[in-house]
């Protein structure tokens, strides 16, 4: 029961000007989940409180669907802040998941060979050194994280100090820092702009449509498509100093992460000890800058959520050294996702062995 009560995720209906205002019937719905679930499983904080009750109240309150009507819970969320104090939110942010994965040594040294790189002329120098990984002993399963690295046609593109329309940004950058990132994986695609999410099937039978602001990441499994991750253009705001930031993470996003992530649980028969290493991951991007969000469930009924710090592709060479953070996040968001794809092959492997026996 508590599984099932964990995979409802609320569906009122979207719109372009902003999140769905909440009917007596969308109230009844949630009201009716919640008195469903058992207190034993919530989850209990030190203060005596329980978070699923906190998410509760909280949405008893607002007008519109938040996140937390699906109980997910964002530690940097303006609403979720007025109403647990700090030692709560830092409980809540520090409570363990899964493990993200480590870079290699190998990526991480050449990662630093960049550092306090000033100019074209030292970067290129730098790319250009001999080096046999690159040449004889060239193995593109092995040394394609290394060769993807070098993205110095990105900087020298006049255009980066231009305003430029979204969909500039997605083709001449960001499509290039994730997608080519993938180009050794042959079992995991990064689709874009289609009618393609099929985490949420099991709970609406039309397709969530993705427009070409949007983007999953999904494996293959026995002709079933997993996805395990989301990507979008996000709302941004400018600060004095005429610097963007990311404003906010849609809960159309959290809610498809949330999605993708019950459907790899379900994947996984709802083992305990596989669904606490399972994760999902979204990067919310604008401009020239990015965040990284990640997905979990680290106890009870409730989702959560953890950001990146905001990065930023630069825009001249003289700060160059700043894309290697983004370079790295990408990388480890390739190594989560190759250890996602491990582990329901190794699941299908040892069911199909099973079923041998």
């Amino acid at each position: 029961m508590r599984y099932k009560i964990f995979g409802i995720i609320f569906d009122f209906g979207c719109s372009t000007k902003g999140p769905h205002r909440l009917s007596g019937e969308n109230r009844q719905e949630i009201d009716t989940v919640y008195k469903s679930m058992n207190k034993d499983f919530m989850w209990k904080l030190e203060s005596g409180r329980y978070v699923e009750e906190v998410l509760y109240k909280i949405g008893l309150n607002l007008t519109y669907e938040h996140n937390v009507h699906s109980f997910i819970i964002d530690a940097e969320d303006e609403t979720i802040k007025k109403h647990f104090d700090e030692r709560e939110l830092e409980e809540i942010s520090d409570a363990s998941g899964p493990l993200v994965p480590n870079l290699s040594d190998d990526v991480i040294e050449y990662l630093k060979k960049f550092l306090n790189k000033k100019s074209i002329k030292e970067i290129r120098q730098t790319i250009n050194e001999k080096d046999d990984r690159f040449d004889v002993d060239y193995d593109k399963e092995v040394y394609h994280d290394l060769d993807y690295i070098p993205l110095v046609r990105e900087i020298e593109n006049a255009h980066l100090d231009c305003e430029n329309l979204e969909q500039w940004y997605n083709c001449h950058i960001w499509n290039a820092i994730f997608d080519q990132s993938f180009g050794n994986m042959k079992e995991i695609s990064v689709v874009r702009g289609e009618s393609c999410s099929t985490a949420n099937v099991t709970r609406k039978n039309s397709t969530r449509v993705l427009n070409t602001k949007r983007w999953i990441i999904r494996t293959n499994n026995e002709g079933n498509k997993i996805e395990f991750g989301y990507g979008e253009v996000g709302k941004t705001w400018v600060d004095k100093s005429g610097t963007k930031f990311l404003r906010e993470v849609s809960l159309k996003s959290l809610k498809a992460l949330k999605d993708m992530l019950i459907d790899l649980m379900r994947t996984c028969k709802w083992n305990p000890d596989a669904q606490s290493k399972l994760q999902t991951v979204g990067v919310v991007h604008s401009g020239l800058a990015m965040m990284v969000i990640r997905m979990d469930n680290p106890k009870g009924y409730v989702c959560r959520v953890n950001r990146s710090n905001i990065m930023e592709v630069p825009h001249s060479e003289e700060n160059f050294s700043d894309i290697l953070e983004i370079l790295a996040a990408v990388l480890n968001l390739k190594m989560f996702s190759r250890d996602i794809v491990n582990r329901i092959h190794n699941r299908v492997n040892t069911k199909s062995r099973k079923q041998l026996k």
